[in-house]
């Protein structure tokens, strides 16, 4: 059934409670802004209709207070639809009730807004929340943004910076019109805002009493505004299915078990784009159900796939694969935020038992992530850790190999990101089903490799310098260096952090040793016009800098700094670049023929990130 009410009306005698399949409050500047503009500029004796809000009654539950200290009970609800307009009013509200409060007059408005939509107190005094968020949510929205007094905590997911986010834009909002009117006149002003909100902005409320039938329903509303997302559209079949399914079931408790768990992990891995979440799924179809991409078509595969007229009296059948279904989407999403955010405290905690394998799967989870190129490799990832999820083992070796492809393939080479990936999927998608070992498979992804990055493409690469070597706005070069730097430091912390590097521009982060623009007679001495022509914008010339501004266009000994007379004397780089490089990235650096031990710097020098790649180059002598 469905009714127009005023916001009042929706209140008075419900409370609010939103399920934790939802996603998180998710309204920016934009909507913020035109929700004011809808309550301001509305004329008065006029309505404005606000959309529509979906409800589905709570079954009581005894461990949850549904009535208030004076005896008056609530009805208990599910916000199927409508959270984001509805946390918006009682977040303007609560901003309404704040400026209220100041004033003396208005004070027993400001405590009837409380009462109505903010809190009332339960039976033992304690207050009770007229509007319950999800529980990744719910309480930084009491302590943060309804309190008066904040808590130290600060927000750990996009939505409480969202919430908070609102709260600031209503106070502004209401403080900038408090200092531009005259007392009596903002009175007035403020308590004709508040009757517009709750006695003219309008609703239609739906109440859908069976769980199942609300994904249907869901999906028709939403397809007004924002677009609903791939992975809420499968969300609402499923649910649908359930509601149509003639046999004993708890697919729908299933589902929404699956999707809480998917948005709370996407949540907390600070992923919340749609493309994510589509990402999500597709990844875990290529895996499971079919490894041909061009198959793929969103939501419209899971519908074609589980068809209801397709499973005509086999409903048992229907039942046990969405079961399948949701089970593995939700494996498959702790897979993806895992390998998406490796830094996360949660990520791979699974593995907590093995905490140096932990931290090195951590460690090459990154380094991938640095690459930025992660797409391609996501089923075998989720394969991986579906199939062998007790070892920690299998996935660092996976890990590693991946990286070194995306290194070499994407990033060395500049093949395409889809280069590979119609056969990393199958491999992906062979491994789950057991179509694969583990070890074929890995040797699988190596033959690829060499395919499309031979031993003698990557050393041609990293060939003797030429006028038409420019290195300098390579896309790989930020990760080269910074992996470079790695392994100097020999396990030890750099500095410079990968995300200073990654915020700050090229001009910023890399030096040339020897400058664009050599104008010290140190430089002008030491490389005639041809040599710096073939040198500058090599990659032996380059290395990361806090900010390299500082470096000029100084002489080396003067950009190299003073040694640090706590470094090892005589400690000496052993190895000229390339057998560095093959080293960190896969190949063997026995296989170099022809290179020389060059160079007799200390490695403290090296160290500070200045000249780390002067050292010792191919063979090629650098007399700085």
């Amino acid at each position: 059934m469905h009714h127009l009410f005023t916001i009042q009306q929706l209140f008075a005698e419900r409370l609010f409670r939103i399920p934790d399949y939802q996603r998180g409050y998710a309204w920016g500047e934009q909507q913020l802004e035109e929700f004011v503009e809808d309550v301001e500029l509305l004329p008065e004796q006029k309505d404005h209709y606000t959309g529509t809000i979906v409800l589905n009654p709570l079954a009581p539950d005894a461990t949850i207070p549904d009535t208030d200290e004076g005896g008056k009970h609530y009805d208990p609800v599910a916000v199927v639809d409508g959270q984001q307009r509805l946390t918006t009013f009682v977040l303007f509200l609560d901003a309404i009730r704040r400026v209220m409060a100041e004033i003396p007059s208005l004070v027993k408005r400001s405590e009837s807004i409380l009462e109505g939509f903010i809190h009332v107190k339960d039976p033992t005094g304690q207050p009770m929340y007229r509007l319950i968020l999800n529980s990744d949510s719910h309480d930084y929205f009491v302590k943060n943004v309804l309190s008066p007094t904040p808590s130290p905590g600060g927000a750990t997911i996009p939505s409480h910076s969202r919430l908070s986010a609102a709260r600031d834009h209503f106070t502004s909002f209401l403080t900038s019109k408090r200092a531009k009117m005259p007392p009596d006149e903002f009175l007035d002003w403020l308590k004709r805002l508040q009757d517009k909100v709750l006695q003219r902005m309008k609703v239609t409320v739906y109440t859908v009493s069976d769980q199942a039938e609300v994904g249907v329903i869901f999906e028709v509303l939403n397809n007004r505004g924002k677009p609903l997302s791939e992975l809420e559209k499968v969300k609402n079949y499923l649910l649908y299915l359930a509601a149509k399914l003639v046999v004993p079931n708890s697919l729908a408790e299933a589902v929404n078990k699956a999707w809480t768990n998917i948005f709370q992990r996407l949540m907390r891995a600070g992923i919340m784009d749609s493309d994510s979440e589509d990402q999500v799924l597709r990844a875990h179809w290529l895996t499971i159900y079919d490894a041909e991409k061009k198959n793929w078509d969103g939501s419209k595969s899971i519908k074609k796939r589980f068809n209801l007229k397709d499973y005509e009296k086999k409903h048992g059948q229907l039942c046990d694969n969405l079961l399948k279904y949701a089970k593995t989407l939700d494996d498959a999403a702790l897979a993806y935020c895992d390998a998406r955010h490796p830094a996360h405290s949660d990520a791979f905690a699974k593995w907590d038992g093995a905490p140096k394998v932990r931290d090195q799967v951590r460690k090459f989870s990154e380094k991938l992530r640095r690459v930025n190129v992660l797409a391609p490799f996501l089923p075998l990832f989720i394969a991986a850790r579906l199939r062998f999820p007790e070892s920690a083992d299998h996935y660092l070796e996976l890990a590693k190999l991946c990286e070194v492809f995306a290194f070499r393939v994407y990033r060395l080479t500049g093949h395409r990101s889809n280069a590979g990936q119609t056969r990393l999927f199958r491999i992906g998608h062979e491994l789950y089903h057991s179509k694969i070992a583990f070890n074929d498979a890995l040797d699988t992804v190596r033959a690829l490799l060499l395919r499309y990055c031979p031993a003698s493409a990557f050393k041609a690469e990293f060939g003797p310098p030429s006028p038409d070597s420019v290195w300098y706005g390579w896309p790989g070069l930020k990760y080269f260096l910074y992996e470079y730097e790695e392994h100097l430091a020999g396990g030890k912390d750099i500095h410079l952090t990968w995300d200073r590097v990654t915020k700050a521009n090229d001009e910023k982060t890399i030096e040339h040793i020897l400058p664009r623009t050599p104008k010290d007679p140190y430089w002008k001495e030491r490389f005639n016009a041809q040599q710096r022509r073939l040198y500058t914008d090599d990659i032996g010339n380059l290395c990361l800098t806090f900010d390299n501004s500082s470096y000029s266009n100084k002489p080396f000994p003067e950009k190299r700094g003073k040694l640090d007379p706590t470094a090892q004397p005589g400690r000496l780089v052993q190895r000229p670049l390339l057998c560095q490089i093959e080293r960190v990235h896969g190949a063997s650096a026995g296989s170099v023929q022809g290179m020389e031990r060059e160079g007799n710097f200390p490695a403290a020098q090296a160290d500070r990130g200045v000249g780390a790649q002067a050292l010792a180059r191919r063979g090629t002598r650098r007399d700085y």
